[in-house]
């Protein structure tokens, strides 16, 4: 260990351009694909396929997805070549993660048809499957590169930001590329930019900074040692019920912004914009409690502040406290960006943590596991959110005149967060904290 170098500055720069990449593309899908197959922005086509026919198949999509989740794990910690142990998954996957996202947007029939559900399905689990070869290696990387807590923090607030940017950047942007490209021009240019951040890390020569050692278990045995590991089975509840709540608020924001607030596509970006303005500039003060009340209490308090929001999505679109519709809303995003800065941060450096337990369980070092067990889990839980979403729409209603479907997604979202705040005041963080190095 004393042999490798530290990281410099350049290198947790190009480190974080990675997730400014892939969290640019696939919020782009998330936030888009579902509009764009159910309420079809193709002249002359009212919808390509029902919502909780898209549901049904997206979430389908996320379990083949999920099971590639171990398995490339496994792969990548058991892995040995001249590049390491997760450069080569990153390299080979980033072109053709990239390429695929795009052709989701070329449906192959203009109009509601068998054909788009079966060349969706295969195309979603194609996605999903690439989106994980590139991202479990990359996060793996992060324990391996920082090793103390506090490291781990600063390159975890690192990574934070170009997610951040990455997900600004398609959250806010994108709405306004489809004014003036149209979704097909926006598509491609999000593609070409998401691309380029994802090929920078490949410059940090892994071999260099990070101890790339193989792993020797086999799958099964891999996958239930991790899941032997009680401090994570704890944070993982917490994390995935966040995301999936966060997961359903996305995936209704252009119909929140379009239905219920009655603004136009391009308003998305400004709602948006102000969730993710505060998030930013949260930043330095979720790096900096982390490091002195430990990361429990601050992913405590982003999942106790998502909980108290979420309900009141319920009631946007009326005017609350004296307020108008809109000014409502943006206090709302606003208000939201505070958790969100958390669960940018927080969460990989609490799985850096818990997998520093594994040399007591196991005495290898199998950090991509972690992420990739991770990854299976909060993946059917995203997957659940689309199929949840497309049921409440589809049941309650999803237009100005019935809008009760839209309405409902925040109480059902907050229900989940209630079980993750049970659940993950249990973390055991000193018994954690014992095992940093």
């Amino acid at each position: 260990m004393s042999e490798l170098k530290q990281l410099p500055l350049w290198g947790k720069i190009i480190y974080g351009s990675g997730s400014g990449g892939f969290s640019l593309i696939d919020r782009v899908l998330i936030t888009w694909l579902f509009y764009y197959y159910i309420t079809s922005p193709l002249e002359g086509v009212d919808a390509l396929m029902p919502p909780f026919a898209f549901g049904i198949i997206m979430f389908l999509g996320r379990a083949v997805d999920a099971v590639a989740d171990p398995v490339i794990a496994r792969w990548s910690d058991n892995h040995q070549g001249k590049l390491g142990r997760r450069m080569p998954f990153m390299l080979f996957s980033g072109i053709a993660y990239a390429a695929v996202f795009v052709l989701l947007f070329y449906p192959p029939v203009a109009q509601t048809s068998a054909l788009n559900s079966a060349y969706l399905a295969v195309m979603l689990g194609l996605y999903f499957t690439l989106f994980t070869a590139y991202v479990c290696p990359y996060l793996a990387l992060l324990p391996e590169l920082a090793r103390s807590n506090r490291d781990r923090v600063d390159l975890a607030t690192f990574r934070a930001i170009f997610m951040l940017l990455g997900v600004g950047i398609a959250l806010i942007g994108s709405g306004i590329l489809i004014g003036i490209f149209s979704f097909h021009g926006m598509v491609w240019i999000m593609a070409v930019l998401g691309l380029v951040l994802l090929y920078l890390p490949l410059f940090i020569k892994e071999r260099d900074y990070a101890e790339a050692k193989p792993a020797t278990l086999g799958l099964m045995e891999a996958i239930g040692t991790t899941f032997k590991n009680r401090a994570f089975v704890i944070y993982l509840v917490g994390n995935v019920t966040f995301w999936l709540g966060f997961n359903i608020v996305t995936l209704n924001l252009p119909l929140y912004v379009t239905v219920l607030l009655k603004g136009t596509e391009d308003d998305t970006a400004i709602y948006f914009g102000l969730a993710f303005v505060v998030a930013l500039l949260f930043f330095p003060v979720v790096n900096m409690q982390s490091k002195k009340v430990g990361l429990k209490a601050v992913m405590m308090f982003a999942l106790v502040a998502f909980l108290v929001l979420l309900p009141f999505f319920f009631f946007l679109g009326q005017p609350m406290l004296g307020l108008t519709p809109e000014i409502f809303g943006y206090i709302l995003m606003g208000l939201a960006g505070l958790p969100l800065a958390v669960i940018f941060i927080v969460p990989d450096a609490i799985v850096a943590a818990v997998s520093d337990l594994e040399q007591k369980l196991s005495g290898q070092r199998r950090e991509a596991m972690y992420f990739g067990a991770q990854g299976f889990i909060l993946k059917l839980a995203m997957g659940l959110s689309t199929l949840i979403t497309g049921a409440l729409l589809q049941l309650f209603g999803s237009t100005a005149a019935q809008p009760l479907g839209i309405q409902l997604t925040g109480p059902v979202s907050a229900f989940f967060i209630l079980i993750g705040v049970i659940v993950f005041s249990r973390y055991p963080e000193k018994e954690v904290r014992s095992y940093e190095q």
